[in-house]
C-alpha cells in the first residue's frame, strides 16, 4: 500500500475521535440517552474507531497494536466511568467495545485500505489546485 500523504491529518482525526469518546463517556449522561440502545452504541463507536486506526496501520504489528490499544482504551474508559459517581462501569460495555474493535479490524482488509489511500492522494491533488 502507498504511504498516505496526509498521515498526520488522519491520525489527528483519530485522536479527536478518541477525545470525543472520552468526553461523551465521562460527562453525565443526558436524559435523552435513555432510549438509546447502549450496547449497540458501544459496538458502533468502537467499530468506527477500530476501522479508522486499522486503515492507518502499516504492518501487522501496528494493526495488532491498534486493536489491543483500543480494547485497553475501552476498558480504561469504563473504569473511569465507575469512578465518576454518576456513571457506571459495566462488563457488558467492555464486551461491546471489544467486539466493535474486532469488527472494525476488517478495515485492515487490502481493498478498503487501497480505497482510503486513493482518497488520501486524491484529496492532496485537489488541495494543490
Amino acid at each position: 500500500m502507498k504511504r498516505l500523504t496526509l498521515n498526520g491529518l488522519w491520525y489527528a482525526c483519530g485522536a479527536a475521535m478518541l477525545l470525543a469518546v472520552a468526553v461523551v463517556s465521562l460527562l453525565p449522561a443526558p436524559a435523552i440517552a435513555t432510549g438509546v440502545n447502549d450496547k449497540l452504541s458501544h459496538l458502533l463507536v468502537y467499530t468506527l474507531l477500530s476501522g479508522w486506526f486499522c486503515l492507518l496501520a502499516r504492518g501487522r504489528a501496528a494493526f495488532a497494536g491498534s486493536i489491543a490499544g483500543l480494547i485497553a482504551y475501552g476498558m480504561m474508559i469504563e473504569w473511569l466511568q465507575g469512578m465518576t459517581g454518576y456513571r457506571y462501569a459495566e462488563w457488558g460495555d467492555v464486551i461491546a467495545n471489544s467486539a466493535g474493535c474486532l469488527l472494525g479490524a476488517l478495515g485492515y482488509l487490502r481493498p478498503l485500505r487501497r480505497s482510503f489511500a486513493r482518497f488520501d492522494h486524491g484529496l492532496v491533488s485537489w488541495l494543490r489546485r
